[in-house]
């Protein structure tokens, strides 16, 4: 089960928290001391038109900017600290098998052309931003995915269908329940879907649900989680019990996340061990909660009833 649901994502040792946001800016970078001169022609790194509209990037030690014009009017500017870079459109990369996404491509299934622009933020918890812009029948920024620590997050076309999802990850447990490393995690497929708030991201579930697993499968994961429930080994629960119970929900399985917690008995949630409370609790922090709880089943009391909080 493990194998099959995730990979890592670590960038310098570190993994990512994700989260979204849509059709508004998020706070997650510094502002350019200087924005003029962040966005001075002699700083142009880059530069695209698609269609009507010129985008272009800067880059100096006063700032990174990004600029887009129409017919020489600025219709969008934003600049930020120079520790941060910005890409126009997304760029293939062969070893990541992240395809490169031509501008101007409908990435959202609306029917209109779009615009992907993505943020580096740098620093040790490198971050990642990727900006949406549907660029007819009027510009506006569409959509802002916040990657936070991740830089493998894209848009990926789908085979079967011919639709764009995003490729990201639900990291909510970063550093629970005790190290970043031992966080259990997810690999999650995102879809634009259309809807009265004027739409947004969310979860494509019947693209992440996988067949229930094989008697081999459970048992290979059962056996891992209780040597490490025997030792009580906190730093080791999280990739283990943990990751497994996080995968079969995420697979559409959660009644099976709720018999693997139980086939481990009460040991598995004894101090210094966290228990189901605990792990309902942060779940439910997720930004892709409302997505997600729908899709359980018979929820125990303890997870129904637990309080929502953020990881410490």
């Amino acid at each position: 089960m493990q194998e099959s649901r995730n990979r890592a994502w670590i960038l310098g040792g570190l993994a990512a928290v994700v989260w979204l946001v849509a059709a508004r800016a998020s706070g997650a970078q510094g502002p350019a001391e200087n924005p003029a001169e962040a966005c001075a022609a002699k700083n142009q790194a880059d530069a695209v038109t698609v269609g009507q509209y010129l985008f272009k990037a800067y880059k100096s030690d006063d700032g990174a900017c990004l600029e887009v014009t129409t017919r020489g009017k600025v219709v969008y500017s934003q600049s930020v600290d120079s520790f941060e870079t910005f890409t126009l459109g997304q760029p293939g990369d062969a070893q990541e098998n992240i395809p490169a996404i031509a501008n101007g491509t409908d990435v959202t299934g609306r029917g209109q052309p779009d615009m992907i622009v993505s943020l580096f933020t740098g620093g040790a918890h490198c971050c990642m931003m990727h900006w949406v812009f549907e660029l007819q029948p009027e510009f506006k920024l569409l959509a802002t995915l916040n990657d936070a620590d991740d830089d493998l997050a894209h848009f990926d076309r789908d085979r079967k269908d011919g639709r764009h999802n995003y490729i990201t990850a639900d990291w909510t447990f970063g550093y629970w329940p005790t190290c970043f490393a031992c966080s259990p995690s997810e690999v999650v497929t995102l879809r634009w879907t259309d809807d009265a708030k004027g739409g947004g991201f969310h979860l494509a579930l019947g693209k992440m649900q996988t067949p229930a697993p094989t008697p081999a499968a459970w048992n290979k994961e059962l056996s891992a989680a209780q040597k490490v429930v025997a030792a009580g080994d906190a730093d080791s629960i999280g990739r283990t019990m943990w990751q497994t119970v996080l995968d079969l929900i995420y697979a559409g399985h959660s009644d099976l996340a709720w018999k693997f917690v139980d086939e481990l008995g009460p040991k598995a949630q004894q101090n210094p061990l966290p228990a189901l409370e605990d792990f309902c609790a942060l779940l439910k922090q997720s930004p892709y909660w409302a997505d997600l709880q729908p899709t359980l089943k018979d929820m125990p009391a303890a997870c129904a009833n637990a309080p929502a909080k953020k990881a410490e």
